[in-house]
């Protein structure tokens, strides 16, 4: 007989104080994930990576990655606000 457990997800283990990344020993998060675990849609986090306010680092030819300090931080403050002069279409 198999006991399958499944893991927690993110927001479950959220506290009131905590992070969702509470836990999670990885530097950087995929950027896929890490728009799931801001709320938003992947379109927009790779919009929000483009024009910068969503800092990320490139892993191999094509993977995003954004770093797990800097989830922790638009947690706590939100994302920074638009750059002056930048264009948001």
């Amino acid at each position: 007989m198999t006991t399958r457990h499944s893991s927690p997800s993110p927001t479950a283990t959220m506290t009131a104080t905590g992070s969702v990344l509470d836990g999670d020993p990885r530097i950087l998060i995929p950027l896929p994930e890490a728009a799931e675990l801001l709320g938003i849609s992947r379109w927009q986090a790779y919009k929000l990576a483009r024009s910068g306010r969503l800092p990320t680092t490139r892993l191999g030819a094509r993977d995003l990655h954004v770093p797990a300090a800097v989830l922790r931080r638009i947690e706590q403050e939100g994302l920074p606000p638009t750059p002056e002069g930048s264009v948001v279409a």
